[in-house]
């Protein structure tokens, strides 16, 4: 193990913290938050879980505060991904009281757990504040905007650490990191998104018509035929690589060795997945170019 990996995470202390905040909830509500956890775990919520761990080790901070602003990661990312559920209407018309009661409830737990760490009057409120208030108002489908509140553990690991002055190349570590697996998951999950009539970046790339319900037949028509024809799927997947190689840099150059190998293998994966996608998609046009002119050929020349 090189000298500047991150120990491994106590997922299990992330877990108990979770449920000794949740036990004051109702027992239904407590149900929905725990079902509602099981969805955000890693692999597919890496960052999530472990960036202010690896941000913490790598700075010097002690670990059980670092571990405590994990707990608060995870307590907001359920109540984002609930509140994200309403509005989706992916919530049973019978939980979505229960949904936003859960949801407001585990966003003021995470909140209230900088309460010991930053004095009232410390402008790392301020900064919350603002952070907060910038990403509800940002537009529903922005990129690196979905992933705004992550910031704030990463920022209060920087004060704490005394590091601000490392701050900027973090944010933009986060910006390009964020985006690019924002980008990454609008590519492989463009048909659920256009079933659900949910916003997706590749489909805003390869069709002009809204993204409704009523166009979902024609727009995922657009979305194979550019697929098909061009190299949607290769410079979507490449711009995913270029960028998470970017974010690993800046890691490399904080001193994050674990954030900076996490990003590289993203990346990595994502230029594999393009080139294989892409393989994929030229192939399913040859074999449909060989079946509407194949017979036009072979009744030519018989």
């Amino acid at each position: 193990m090189r000298p500047l990996d991150a120990p491994a995470l106590d997922v299990g202390a992330i877990e108990t913290a979770f449920d000794e905040h949740v036990s004051v909830l109702p027992a239904r509500d407590r149900a929905l938050a725990a079902r509602t956890l099981e969805r955000v775990r890693p692999p597919n919520w890496t960052l999530e879980w472990h960036l202010p761990w690896w941000l913490g080790h790598a700075f010097g901070l002690a670990p059980a505060t670092s571990l405590q602003i994990v707990a608060s990661n995870v307590l907001g990312l359920v109540a984002t991904r609930l509140e994200d559920d309403v509005v989706d209407s992916e919530v049973a018309g019978n939980e979505v009281e229960a949904a936003q009661r859960v949801s407001a409830a585990l966003f003021g737990a995470a909140v209230d757990l900088y309460q010991p760490l930053f004095d009232a009057g410390a402008p790392f409120w301020a900064e919350l504040d603002a952070t907060l208030t910038a990403w509800r108002a940002s537009p529903r489908g922005s990129l690196a905007g979905r992933g705004a509140p992550l910031k704030v553990g990463a920022r209060a690991i920087c004060l704490l650490a005394d590091r601000a002055a490392t701050w900027p190349q973090v944010e933009s570590c986060l910006d390009l990191a964020l985006t690019a697996l924002a980008r990454y998951d609008d590519l492989c999950d463009w048909e659920a998104d256009l079933e659900a009539g949910r916003w997706n970046g590749l489909v805003a790339s390869a069709v002009a018509a809204p993204q409704t319900f009523a166009n979902r037949s024609r727009n995922r028509a657009s979305v194979l035929l550019a697929l098909m024809t061009g190299p949607a799927a290769s410079d979507g997947f490449g711009r995913v690589a270029t960028d998470a190689a970017r974010a690993a840099a800046l890691a490399h150059g904080f001193g994050s060795t674990a954030l900076a190998d996490h990003l590289a293998v993203v990346g990595a994966r994502a230029a594999a997945q393009g080139l294989a996608v892409e393989s994929h998609y030229v192939s399913a046009a040859n074999r449909a170019t060989e079946l509407i002119f194949g017979a036009a050929l072979s009744g030519g020349t018989g």
